[in-house]
């Protein structure tokens, strides 16, 4: 089958699927590859996927999902409880192996009351093997808190055996817990503690990894040391120090205001951060509201050392021009022009645009920064719709003027099409390639070259990449077929170096055929290659006495030939005609969680996928995943649906069919007496 992500098969078959290239005419092809499935167990995940982050070499991508049917056989659940998922690496290399990060939620199997916070918010190294999270479990003997902390788990260590896990939220100089003071009664497993920006806490070789508190606690110093919530931090793993970020400006004192996600950039150098305080620990100018609540993007070079300044991304005010003399002043006059004036009329969070919880990009050197601002251009007496996206640089000597470039701009016309806010912004670890999820369609303000294909009516979030060096833009996700996605893009994308491979969450059901499980799933998709025009084809005689495979014609549905039996260890066996070389796939449906007269939710009861080498018979079995088996053995009779598809190798024509099937043990029938 030629288009990448068509079928469940070819997602799982690991880098052979991911790499193929598009059809003629696709720079991104069709389609996408899902991450949220098992290649061993051949099942989808049997719930649903919050987030994916990729390392930066495309090769893993660590998962947080709901799944249940991803642990291994011998590793049950605690008894009366269990684990709602948890987070994973999935290998999208030679392997295709899903292995476990950590544990998911843990909650009771009666009245499923959250009894222990569980691993989130993943964060993967460029090669795979150092993923960070946030978890309520202790991991290490010296986390006796029963607070959220931080942690880094060593893939190269098996998950149960010492040394896999490396608590982060430690204090400075040792790796023991930090102690918080929750707000109201301590609920173990439930408080609060630290936490991690989902797919930018740490670095490309996982030493460095950038967290904040979100109760009040003893970090980064000594046991008895009152530090209000709210601060970025970095750990250096290798050293276990613990450096305070949000320092005022004189003084150093923590100063907290960090209630947005913070990150760090791939070599550890700097970190980035939305947040308050802004006037505590950045320069601002006479003139300039000093509100303390109103959030800024803000930028610090770590690396620097305790006596490196925390700067403002842009803004109103351009305080790094050469002509801006301190103690100058400013007018809040959109119009108004000067060495002292920054490229904005107003500051980030302009009035109707929360950036709160937004966060800028970085470059690996932290130096090239990507963000979200519902601020128009100075001078300008307009304001923009909603956000809109720019690029600023950093470098030492650059003013804000000289170094900010608006990549978008809404066209004020307020149709979706052309004027939708962009809800995201992500970047390649290189800063050169980011990623944008909204609903527009259309980039009419020409900094960007728009390529490639449009969406035919602006109803859903789609996810562009854009080449900033190149200045252009494409839509990166098409569904199967290249049809538009039927779903939206969620905003949480990340992307591998070069923007090579993109991972991302998304309801979409479309995005390779077979979807079955009615949840949010992870998928990838793989950058191509240019597509060049081919050379018209040269007919070839084919030689005496070939065999040649039939060709299927053009793709239209027919009925597939289909055969069931129930067995008699309660497995449906299932007979499919397969009329040439070909993948075929059976998911069977039912209704689940049926007790005193409840009718139960319609669930995927069993999956199973398999190929036809040649023309002719092939048998399936279908077994109930491991989740529903007790139910099935309890009622020993659960009717279900199933839907066969077959899609051929050549020419990709698809037939299907749908039987209604019966999983439970038969009743032996009682013998005569003679």
């Amino acid at each position: 089958m030629s288009r990448r992500g068509m079928t469940l098969a070819l997602s799982l078959a690991g880098a052979a699927a991911l790499a193929a290239p598009a059809a003629a005419g696709a720079y991104w092809g069709e389609g996408a590859s899902i991450v949220s499935a098992s290649l061993a167990r051949q099942e989808q995940a049997d719930d649903s996927s919050q987030f994916a982050a990729v390392s930066g070499d495309g090769r893993y991508v660590a998962l947080q999902t709901r799944a249940r049917n991803f642990f291994a056989d011998d590793d049950p659940d605690p008894e009366g409880q269990f684990r709602a998922g948890g987070v994973f690496r999935r290998d999208l290399g030679g392997t295709g192996a899903m292995e476990l990060v950590a544990d998911g939620d843990l909650r009771t199997e009666v009245g499923s009351a959250l009894v222990r916070r569980g691993a989130q918010s993943p964060s993967v190294s460029s090669d795979g093997r150092f993923v960070a999270f946030a978890t309520a479990q202790a991991l290490v003997p010296g986390d006796g808190n029963g607070a959220i902390d931080v942690y880094v788990r060593d893939m190269a260590v098996p998950v149960r055996s010492p040394g896999a896990f490396d608590l982060v939220s430690a204090r400075d100089g040792g790796d023991t817990a930090a102690a918080y003071d929750p707000p109201g009664t301590p609920r173990p497993g439930l408080d609060p503690g630290s936490d991690v920006t989902r797919g930018a806490a740490i670095s490309a070789d996982g030493r460095h990894v950038a967290f904040r508190t979100v109760a009040e606690s003893d970090l980064p110093a000594r046991p008895g040391t009152d530090t209000p919530a709210d601060q970025v931090l970095v750990r250096d793993r290798t050293l276990n120090s613990t450096t305070l970020v949000t320092r005022a400006s004189s003084g150093g004192a923590a100063v907290g205001g960090a209630t947005g996600p913070a990150r760090i950039s791939a070599d550890g150098s700097t970190v980035t951060w939305t947040g308050r305080n802004a006037a505590a620990q950045a320069t601002f100018l006479n003139g300039e509201s000093t509100e303390p609540s109103i959030p800024y993007y803000l930028w610090r070079r770590v690396a620097d050392g305790p006596a490196a300044l925390t700067r403002r991304i842009t803004g109103v005010a351009d305080v790094d021009d050469p002509g801006c003399l301190p103690g100058s002043s400013i007018t809040l006059d959109s119009t108004a022009t000067g060495p002292c004036y920054g490229p904005l009329t107003e500051p980030e969070a302009a009035i109707g645009a929360d950036i709160t919880g937004l966060l800028p990009t970085l470059s690996a050197d932290g130096r090239r920064v990507a963000f979200l601002t519902g601020s128009g251009p100075r001078p300008n007496a307009t304001t923009p719709a909603g956000l809109d996206l720019w690029v600023t640089d950093m470098s030492p000597g650059v003013s804000r003027k000289a170094g900010s470039r608006e990549l978008t701009r809404d066209s004020q016309s307020g149709d979706v099409e052309t004027s939708g806010a962009i809800s995201s912004v992500s970047s390649s670890p290189d800063g050169r390639h980011l990623g944008v999820v909204t609903l527009r369609s259309q980039f009419v303000f020409g900094a960007l070259t728009q390529v490639g294909s449009r969406r035919a009516v602006a109803d859903a979030r789609e996810l562009y990449v854009i080449d900033v060096d190149a200045r252009r833009i494409e839509r990166a996700v098409l569904g199967a077929g290249g049809t538009d996605v039927n779903q939206s893009i969620e905003t949480a994308v990340t992307l591998s170096e070069g923007a090579n491979r993109l991972a991302f969450t998304s309801d979409a059901t479309n995005l390779f055929f077979g979807d079955a499980n009615d949840r949010s799933d992870a998928f990838a998709v793989t950058r191509q290659p240019e597509p060049r025009p081919a050379p018209p084809p040269r007919p070839v005689a084919p030689p005496p006495g070939a065999n040649l495979e039939e060709d299927l014609g053009t793709g239209e549905e027919d009925e597939l030939d289909v055969a069931v039996r129930r067995r008699r260890d309660g497995n449906v066996e299932l007979t499919v005609a397969a009329p040439a070389v070909g993948s075929i796939k059976a998911v069977a449906r039912g209704r689940v969680g049926v007790r005193r007269g409840r009718r139960g939710k319609t669930r995927t009861i069993a999956t199973v996928l398999t190929r036809s080498r040649a023309a002719g018979r092939v048998r399936l079995v279908l077994k109930p995943v491991r989740r529903y088996r007790r139910e099935v053995r309890r009622r020993r009779k659960v009717a279900a649906r199933v839907a066969v598809a077959f899609v051929a190798s050549k020419g990709g024509k698809r037939l299907s069919a749908s039987r209604r099937v019966t999983f439970g043990v038969k009743a032996q029938r009682k013998r005569r007496r003679r």
